[in-house]
């Protein structure tokens, strides 16, 4: 059971399945009938909501069906304890920290049940705080996000509900216990086995009428000879377990060693029965997430360069700050209040100076107070003023948004820093380096790609950018329209083509890198005003699906089967987005024969895409880079090349064979 948040959502039946008939369950499981430290637990992973309700009946019925009438009172007031507690601190920072679910079973378990031990015996007080504590690792481990850790918890549960019962002196919950140490031996180090064995055998004899320490010997001292022996057989674990089980029931002298082998014997043998992909991966072979930390290690070494390249190439080099300057606020309020006044040019032509002079003496008081008064003003110039109250009114009116907009630039400061220190720390964090490229065999099918750009007239250089490049069984086709045209626009256009391919050759998939791409272009064009549109189709080369993703870019188009499909995006460019906004997605389907056209709005300016349409619709098919050719020349006869343009055409073709080659 995962420890579900404040709010409780998700499917009710599969919540009270989970929580309520789970709890129920949970509750079976005592430490010698007096105490049920599980179910206690699971009210405390479940939270103070739904779950949390759902768990508390469940505990509150398992209280009644599993206990006498006054153990089962108590164990029900410590679960609703532990309810209260939690629907009392969901909203907080408190009930966020990892130590509050653990802390909270125990200390529901421990408070209700002192209450009922004064006076009792040293040994009845340990007792209670053992459930106390099997309550504080059982919460941890049912709200923990691993599964594997969830399952050993609900197991221990079992192997602690099930070893009070006996069938000709034989306990099947020792034999639940024998089992899980031993998968516990094999997956674990010696020191880590060895704890958890002896936990799960604490469980089991806690929930025995005369607690003997038994099984905790025998559960501890078999994971521990099983983790040692690991990279053997199977065979030998379960020898070893067993073998070392049955000298820790000869060493603790009890009164029918017999029966412990027996138990022992039996775990092992369900553990030989177990098919062998459910074992534990340390029992397939290679050490456990050893393949899956090299690989991570190997994205986070190719993604470190890439956002250190984005820091340096957005945020290392940065403009001088320049802030509003307050004569701002006498200018716009006397453009509203001496507009019409009859003295207009006597004040700012014929005494400009000493108007001038005025305001400048203001200032000062007006900008620390926060307002301005009439005493700020000389008496020459209040006095000589037609209009001084809606003067003073309009100048308050502007210092208040005067402030607004200072605070606002503020705050726009603090957000760009702290995205700067992101990106920077990220890539430091990341490590440098990225290792290189792997052959790969040729996909079935083979793409055929033909490129244009040409600049506006008038302009050297172009201010559309274009890149084509693989990353693994992936095509990647990349149009940027920069802003304007000429060597700025180039220069962000090309910026935008430069870092995205970095993303994308990193192993970044395109939705995140392109929303990455626009959170750091939005805080750019707060400092220079410029944008630039994001065009990029994904398709993989073995199946044909693509995926066509648009920030402002102009429209694409796919011939298949002899139909043109005109795909629109009605999104703003890249820097004028939303941050937190992801790109438009077109998702397509093609196959060998098929035709997908990308260009800019600079190819269909003037009389429209129609002569584009009817273009593709009558082409044979044949080389692409005549197509994008041909496309280039119709623009310029239907009005185009007022603006730069770019075109990237894509034909797929079946491949004859496949063949190893290098990307």
């Amino acid at each position: 059971m995962k420890r579900p948040s404040a709010g409780g959502k998700g499917n009710p039946w599969r919540c009270f399945a989970r929580w309520g008939v789970g709890t129920f369950l949970l509750s079976a499981a005592h430490t010698a009938g007096l105490y049920g430290p599980w179910g206690v637990a699971a009210v405390a992973a479940a939270g103070g909501r739904v779950q949390g309700a759902w768990a508390l009946l469940g505990a509150v019925a398992g209280a009644l069906v599993f206990f006498n009438f006054q153990t089962g009172l108590r164990f029900a007031a410590s679960a609703v304890l532990a309810f209260a507690v939690n629907l009392a601190f969901c909203d907080t920072a408190l009930y966020k920290r990892r130590e509050y679910t653990p802390l909270l079973a125990a200390v529901s378990l421990f408070a209700v049940q002192t209450v009922y031990l004064a006076g009792r015996t040293a040994g009845e007080w340990a007792l209670c705080a053992l459930s106390a504590a099997i309550a504080a690792a059982a919460a941890w481990a049912i709200g923990h996000q691993k599964r594997d850790v969830r399952r050993l918890a609900a197991l221990s549960a079992a192997a602690a509900a099930l070893s009070s019962v006996y069938l000709a002196g034989f306990s099947p919950g020792g034999v639940v216990a024998a089992w899980l140490a031993l998968l516990c031996g094999v997956s674990a180090s010696p020191a880590a086995a060895a704890a958890l064995g002896a936990g799960v055998g604490l469980c089991a004899d806690l929930a025995r009428p005369s607690p003997a320490l038994l099984a905790s010997a025998v559960c501890g001292g078999g994971a521990l000879a099983a983790s040692l022996l690991r990279r053997a057989r199977r065979p030998v674990h379960a020898a070893a377990f067993t073998l070392t089980g049955m000298l820790a029931a000869l060493a603790l002298d009890v009164d029918r060693p017999w029966m412990t082998l027996y138990e022992t014997a039996a775990g092992a043998a369900a553990y030989l029965l177990v098919r062998r992909e459910w074992l534990p991966a340390a029992q397939k072979g290679a050490p456990p997430q050893a393949v899956p930390a090299m690989a991570a290690n190997t994205a986070a070494q190719k993604g470190a360069a890439v956002f250190r390249e984005l820091y340096d190439t957005m945020f290392r080099t940065r403009p001088t700050e320049r802030g509003e300057n307050p004569a701002v606020i006498f200018d716009r309020a006397a453009e509203q209040v001496c507009r019409n006044c009859l003295l207009t040019a006597r004040c700012w032509q014929t005494e400009y100076s000493q108007t001038y002079n005025a305001f400048n003496d203001a200032c000062g008081p007006m900008l620390k107070r926060g307002r301005a008064e009439a005493e700020d003003f000389p008496l020459f110039f209040s006095s000589r003023c037609l209009h001084f109250p809606d003067l003073l009114g309009a100048i308050n009116t502007e210092v208040y948004a005067f402030r607004l907009r200072r605070q606002y630039r503020t705050r726009l400061e603090d957000m760009r820093e702290l995205a700067e220190a992101q990106y920077e720390h990220l890539g430091e964090a990341l490590g440098d380096g990225a290792p290189p490229e792997e052959g790969e065999a040729e996909p079935p099918l083979r793409c055929r790609v033909g490129t244009l750009l040409r600049p506006k007239e008038g302009e050297t250089a172009c201010g559309d950018q274009l890149a084509v490049f693989t990353a693994g069984a992936t095509l990647y086709m990349l149009l940027s329209d920069g802003m304007g045209s000429g060597p700025a626009a180039h220069a962000e256009s090309a910026m935008t083509v430069r870092l995205l391919r970095s993303f994308l050759k990193a192993g970044i998939r395109p939705r995140p890198a392109l929303k990455t791409m626009n959170t750091a272009l939005t805080l750019r064009c707060q400092e220079s005003g410029a944008f630039t549109t994001i065009d990029l189709l994904a398709l993989d080369r073995g199946t044909g699906a693509a995926t066509l993703y648009k920030y402002g870019a102009a429209p694409s188009y796919v011939k298949k089967d002899g139909a043109v499909t005109r795909l629109d995006g009605g999104s703003l460019p890249a820097g004028l987005q939303d941050a937190r906004q992801p790109p438009e997605t077109t998702s397509l389907s093609l196959e060998a024969g098929s035709v997908l056209v990308m260009v800019s709005d600079g190819v269909t300016g003037g009389d429209g895409d129609a002569w584009l349409r009817t273009l593709l619709e009558h082409w044979p098919g044949g080389d692409s880079q005549e197509l994008a050719q041909m496309i280039l020349a119709e623009s310029r006869r239907h009005g185009g090349l007022q603006d730069d343009c770019a075109a990237l055409v894509l034909r797929l073709e079946k491949t004859a064979e496949n063949r190893p080659r290098r990307v």
